[in-house]
């Protein structure tokens, strides 16, 4: 596998290794490089191999210089390995989907392709650097993800509109497309319900820092907030809107009410930090990207925890949850974010009912079912 990622908290490559361990695969992964690790690290079957330093920033020159760095190294590293390892498959996690490039070697040894696109770059770049359809580099990364993927002998897409907008403006052919949702694996997110120690309506939150998903958003909700409500919003993560999100924390004067942990965490961490919250808060934007190619990994593991969650109306989730599943506000509406939130420390029984009825999801997606189908591929590729 090669995923320009922090291996620690990518919990969607990790469970497609956790898969791929439990039927007897050896694995080796490339990813950037974490403080504190080897250049390689063994941890059963699966090897990790720790390369480049990861960008984060406001870059976009940054960030082409950091892909660059990583695509050289891992195409050395994986070229220098396929020699050896004459690899069944290689599983190549985007952004960029170039990546896929790297495994020149492998393929030319009889290796098949998987380009997994956990987002898509022209949607992407739109949303972050504030530019249309029309901009030259949106249709450059149009074509990148176009000429990636007729590299690939597949593409997974992270959800079904990824597949859609792939196909119809990617120009990818449907037979090479395949949808596997960012589940949580089975064996990793084991529901925990801790005893609660306090009075306090306990908000989460848990992923990247950034201003595309809405951080400020839920700071000016709690902002707005009753000052007798006795609240807390937990905030566990990093990313490049931290600095910015403690001054604004700061500025609206929110003290004890809202706690950063200023760090990632490993991906097997997340029941405990969640099991016991009241709420799952998401804040994402509506953006291009969030609005209808972004579905929040961090939902789907509130729901399967059996966390409530509150919500943006946005399309993308809308495809997958009905107003019975999870509590809508309007996007990007810190008033109405209040709202709910305040209706919701009102209403346990709502709460409860939101968390059962938003379980219905996992009947008709589960990671058991899409891993089947991931090693039911590579064993058609042995065959």
């Amino acid at each position: 596998m090669v995923a320009y990622a922090l291996y620690l908290n990518d919990a969607r490559i990790k469970a497609y290794v956790r898969s791929l361990e439990k039927v007897g695969a050896a694995v080796d992964v490339l990813v950037v490089r974490e403080p504190g690790k080897p250049r390689t690290q063994l941890s059963g079957s699966t090897r990790i191999v720790y390369l480049t330093k990861q960008y984060r920033g406001d870059s976009a020159a940054m960030y082409v210089l950091s892909y660059f760095k990583f695509f050289f190294a891992s195409f050395l590293t994986l070229s220098c390995l396929a020699l050896r390892r004459r690899y069944t498959a290689v599983h190549v996690h985007n952004m960029p989907n170039l990546l896929i490039f790297t495994s020149v070697l492998p393929r030319l040894l009889g290796a098949r392709l998987i380009l997994d696109v956990h987002d898509l770059m022209p949607a992407n770049y739109m949303a972050k650097f504030h530019v249309d359809d029309r901009h030259w580099l949106v249709r450059l990364l149009v074509l990148e993800q176009r000429v990636s993927a007729m590299m690939a002998n597949y593409v997974f897409c992270a959800d079904h509109s990824q597949g859609e907008f792939i196909e119809r403006i990617c120009g990818v052919p449907r037979r090479k497309l395949f949808v596997l949702l960012n589940l949580p694996n089975e064996d990793t997110f084991k529901p925990i319900k801790k005893a609660r120690r306090n009075d306090v309506f306990e908000l989460v939150y848990h992923g990247t820092i950034a201003h595309r998903l809405g951080i400020d958003i839920l700071l000016r909700a709690l902002a707005h907030l009753p000052d007798d409500l006795p609240v807390r919003l937990s905030i566990y993560g990093n990313g490049d809107f931290l600095d910015q999100a403690r001054r604004l924390a700061e500025e609206l004067r929110l003290g004890d009410r809202v706690y950063f942990s200023a760090s990632f965490f490993p991906v097997e961490a997340i029941p405990e930090m969640v099991g016991s919250m009241d709420l799952g808060v998401v804040g994402n934007r509506r953006t291009l990207a969030c609005d209808k190619f972004m579905l929040p990994v961090k939902l789907l593991e509130y729901v399967y925890l059996g966390v409530p969650v509150v919500a943006p109306r946005l399309e993308i989730i809308r495809r997958y949850f009905d107003e019975e599943m999870i509590k809508f506000y309007e996007p990007e509406d810190s008033m109405d974010l209040a709202r709910c939130i305040v209706e919701l420390y009102e209403s346990p029984r709502e709460r409860d009912l939101m968390a059962r009825n938003a379980s219905r999801f996992y009947d008709a997606y589960n990671w058991h079912a899409q891993a089947a189908a991931y090693l039911r591929l590579l064993s058609e590729q042995r065959a």
